[in-house]
């Protein structure tokens, strides 16, 4: 103990000589940091004046506006079936027909019910005619009255059902197009209104592709774009935005919204582009003409503030961190706001 009080002054300036030297052997053993020097991998390049372009790619496939399901709006028995599925069609074209025979007879029943409901209406209004001329009308016959007059237009609207059931006995389509299905193809059978009929407009067919909700404010109706379809990988279509979902797709994980693209074919009459076929089309976001651009390579991010940033050399071996603004990114340029000149030496770093 009384060593240590009489040496303090000695023990202390020890270690603090032997701290000096550590830290002299550590700064010259220690590697040069990468981003402060230049390497012989690294890749010194100039900003570039050009156009940039920010695009999005979506994938997506054919559907077609005009699509009709028809059916009959009564069960009974096809007599007649004039299409087969792969047929084409003319707009109110006949496709199919049910026995009218049973309908015809209904419609005569409902005719005999119209004479009887109308007999029984006349026979009332005869019976107190003279109950009326001399105003003596109670609440009871005033009902008797009105039910008789509501029997005999009940007869009316069931004789005109039974009348429509026969115009409606023959199915007609409401556009032009190709039958792709018929669930009840043969005549002879009985059918219910469940059966369907299945017509699309091959004319009418566009492109759909769902847009995730981070991105669909991004566009709007009226927006350029190209599609490359599958089936057709040389061939790219110049398309237009037709279409933006107000409400997002169910069914999905993620809420995207669907979003439509005409296809500017002349005719598709030889069914080149069908339904289902996927693609992928591109829009554009964001564009800039004669902008100031860099690799997106050069540019690093501070893992500390976020901020973006490029290495200058600043002389042959040694470089500094410039901060700089960013504009539009693809996946190969980003637009330099501000931080840059043409002429300054970036540099990028390989390992």
């Amino acid at each position: 103990m009384d060593f240590l009080k009489k040496n303090w002054l000695k023990i202390v300036a020890v270690i603090v000589v032997g701290f000096l030297v550590f830290n002299i052997i550590k700064a010259k053993t220690a590697k040069p940091d990468s981003q402060t020097t230049l390497t012989p991998k690294d890749v010194v390049v100039t900003p570039k004046i050009a156009d940039i372009s920010e695009k999005l790619t979506l994938a997506g496939s054919i559907s077609a506006n005009d699509v009709a399901t028809l059916h009959f709006p009564t069960a009974g028995k096809m007599v007649w079936v004039g299409v087969k599925v792969g047929d084409r069609v003319k707009k109110w074209q006949a496709i199919a027909s049910l026995d009218k025979q049973q309908l015809k007879k209904n419609l005569q029943a409902q005719f005999n019910n119209y004479r009887t409901s109308l007999s029984q209406f006349q026979d009332t209004q005869d019976q107190y005619q003279q109950t009326r001329d001399k105003y003596l009308v109670t609440d009871t016959i005033k009902r008797i009255l009105e039910r008789t007059n509501y029997s005999l237009d009940n007869s009316v609207i069931n004789y005109e059902i039974a009348d429509m059931a026969i115009a409606d006995s023959t199915l007609t389509t409401p556009i032009a197009g190709v039958v792709i299905s018929i669930d009840k193809p043969l005549a002879g059978v009985n059918v219910s209104p469940t059966d369907t009929f299945v017509i699309i407009n091959p004319e009418s067919i566009y492109f759909q592709s769902d847009i995730d909700q981070e991105e669909v404010s991004q566009v709007k109706i009226g927006d350029s774009a190209t599609i490359t379809l599958d089936s057709f990988p040389s061939q790219v279509l110049e398309s237009k935005i037709t279409y933006i979902s107000f409400v997002p797709v169910a069914g999905q994980s993620s809420t995207v919204y669907q979003a439509r693209f005409n296809l500017p074919i002349i005719s598709n009459q030889d069914l080149s582009y069908r339904l289902g076929m996927s693609g992928d089309v591109t829009t554009t976001l964001k564009q800039a003409a004669n902008a100031l651009t860099i690799p997106l390579d050069a540019l690093y991010t501070d893992d500390t503030s976020a901020s973006s940033y490029v290495l200058i050399k600043d002389t042959l071996t040694e470089l500094s961190r410039r901060p700089v603004k960013t504009g539009i990114e693809n996946d190969t340029d980003v637009q330099i706001l501000e931080g840059l000149s043409p002429n300054e030496s970036i540099v990028i770093k390989k390992k």
